[in-house]
Order: structure tokens, then C-alpha cells, then sequence
């Protein structure tokens, strides 16, 4: 698997828009539900396996989505891939397909209106909301979009996974299988209905806006506020983030990731916490993960924002004339 895209990619068709409404409607009010039943409708194990899935499929996402699909920045078994994939699939994010031809434009175009799917020089709204619900032909439409991920589109699954209706599915089966996953692990013997919902509500529900919202700080939080230690492209607004690193496994040091797109390694220093990192670390460890793509201290050292001498007093400039 490499980090490409097709020659006909470097020059997209005309970029055309379309406001989803039935997907805008469906999209607010699973997005506003689950934060107003989770008042309602808690319990101690709906709680425990809403984190346990927020950490399968929120890395699912970041090792597997990011930095294997979108920038081959590791190799890992076909089986494995899949695996990681069916976990990253169950974020309800789109498959892999759409999401890496995705990423693939952000880098391409980073901050550049109109160009970027989801630059925040377009609003907070259009970064977590606008982008999905204002359909932009390069982004939804397969015919176009499609032309970005070359290198992954003779995988039947991800082909399936790139489908809207099988998205819609998947997410009633994942709300089905949480409503009865709680069910049965409420009252011993019976169906607790009560359980059966808290599940539906955070595992289900809150799970998926949790995950979305999260990968949006990236998008904008990521592009607003936070350091910028490296030298990336001009107009490229990326920062490095600890909050946001924190809150989506290592995901923050986005200013690190634009400088060198193709490290598996994103938290460059040993203090930079960076959770998908040593996912695939460990991964390495056991033989599972190999060609896993580092950045020296030296290329680092290079592309180091170096601050400006200070300009000489004048005094002393006039005393040596």
C-alpha cells in the first residue's frame, strides 16, 4: 500500500454543492438526542463499555483509517487490516475510501477555502456540521473522490464499506446490538429495558458523536490554537494541540503530522503523548506491523521553525562605521 493518488486527481472536475437535507435532519438529531438522554438514561456498565468502544473504534480510526490507509506510514497482515478497518467502520464515519480520499484533499489543499473539505477559515460550523451536511461534488461524489484513493480500490470490503445505505445499516445494527448487549448484561435472568437503553444511548449514540466531534477539534481547534515548533507549507495554519492530543489517542500533534505526513509517528518527543504510536509499536514488537516509516532527529532538526537573530543595536551598528 503506498500514499498516492491517481494522475487524474491533479486535476478534479468542477466542484459542484448540494445541501443533504434528509441526511441534515437525521445528522442533528442523532448529534442532539444522545446529549440530552444521557441525563436519563445511565449506568455504570452502558458508561464502561461506551469508553472501551470510544478507544476501539477511535483508534480503529487514527492507527488504522490515518496513518495506514491515508498515509501508508506502516504495513500490517491483510487480515489484520481488515480487522483494523471494521474497527475504525464502526465510528460511523464512512468507509475507507471516502475518508482517506478525504484526508488526502485536506493535505492537498490545507486551509485553502472552498478547496479544503473542512478548513475552520470556513466557519466552526462548516468543520463539524457544514462540510458533511452541504454536499461538495470532490468530497461525496464516488466518480471523483474515488480518483484520490487508487491504491485501495480493488478491496472488496472497502468497496462495500463505501456505500451510504450500508453506513445507515451499520449504524441500526450498532444501535441494535448495543440495545441488546445492555439488555442482557443488566438484571441476572431477565431483560433490563432500562440497561438496554442506557447502552443504546452511549454506546450507540453518543459513541459516534463523541468519536466525530472529536476528529473535528482536529480540524479545527488543530488549525486555531496551539504551537507550531515546524515549518509546513505556505498557508498551512496546523498546530500541535495537547487537549486534543489527549482527548483522540496522539491525533493533536497535528502541526508534527503536516510537517512529516508520513510518520507513523506523530508525538515526535518522549513527552508528547501519542497512544496510536505505540499501538503501533507494539504492533512492530510482535511482528505483526513492518516498513513502519520514522522521522530522524536530523530531518526534524532541519525543518525546525528557527527564530530570526535580533537585529544588532543601532549604536553599535554606527560605532563600526
Amino acid at each position: 500500500m503506498q500514499e498516492t493518488m491517481s494522475p487524474a486527481a491533479a486535476e478534479l472536475p468542477e466542484i459542484r454543492t448540494r445541501t443533504d437535507v434528509p441526511f441534515t435532519i437525521i445528522n442533528l438529531v442523532t448529534t442532539v438526542a444522545p446529549l440530552v438522554l444521557v441525563f436519563y438514561y445511565h449506568s455504570r456498565s452502558s458508561i464502561v463499555a461506551f469508553f472501551v468502544c470510544y478507544v476501539v473504534f477511535g483508534l480503529g480510526l487514527t492507527v488504522g483509517y490515518h496513518r495506514l490507509f491515508s498515509h501508508a506510514a506502516f504495513r500490517v497482515p491483510k487480515w489484520l487490516e481488515h480487522t483494523i478497518a471494521i474497527c475504525g467502520y464502526l465510528a460511523i464515519q464512512r468507509g475507507p475510501l471516502f475518508w482517506v480520499a478525504m484526508h488526502r484533499l485536506h493535505h492537498k489543499y490545507v486551509d485553502i477555502p472552498g478547496k479544503d473539505p473542512h478548513t475552520p477559515k470556513e466557519g466552526l460550523w462548516h468543520v463539524h456540521f457544514g462540510w458533511t451536511h452541504e454536499r461538495r461534488s470532490d468530497v461525496w461524489d464516488p466518480m471523483i473522490y474515488r480518483l484520490l484513493v487508487p491504491d485501495l480500490l480493488d478491496d472488496k470490503l472497502y468497496r462495500f464499506m463505501d456505500y451510504e445505505a450500508t453506513d445507515y445499516v451499520a449504524y441500526v445494527l450498532l444501535n441494535l446490538a448495543a440495545f441488546l448487549a445492555g439488555g442482557a448484561l443488566g438484571l441476572p435472568g431477565a431483560f433490563d429495558t432500562h440497561n438496554a437503553i442506557c447502552f443504546l444511548v452511549w454506546v450507540g449514540m453518543l459513541n459516534r458523536v463523541a468519536l466525530l466531534h472529536a476528529f473535528g477539534f482536529i480540524n479545527s481547534v488543530c488549525h486555531l490554537v496551539g504551537s507550531r515548533p515546524f515549518r509546513t507549507k505556505e498557508g498551512d495554519q496546523s498546530t500541535n494541540n495537547l487537549l486534543v492530543s489527549l482527548l483522540i489517542f496522539g491525533e493533536g500533534w497535528h502541526n508534527n503530522h503536516h510537517a512529516f505526513p508520513g510518520s507513523a509517528r506523530q508525538g515526535l518527543r518522549w513527552y508528547q503523548i501519542d497512544p496510536s504510536w505505540y499501538v503501533i509499536l507494539l504492533l512492530e514488537k510482535l511482528g505483526l506491523a513492518r516498513s513502519v516509516r520514522r522521522v530522524s532527529p536530523r530531518v526534524q532538526e532541519r525543518k525546525l521553525r528557527k527564530p530570526r537573530p535580533a537585529p544588532e543595536p543601532l549604536a553599535e551598528v554606527e560605532a563600526r562605521q
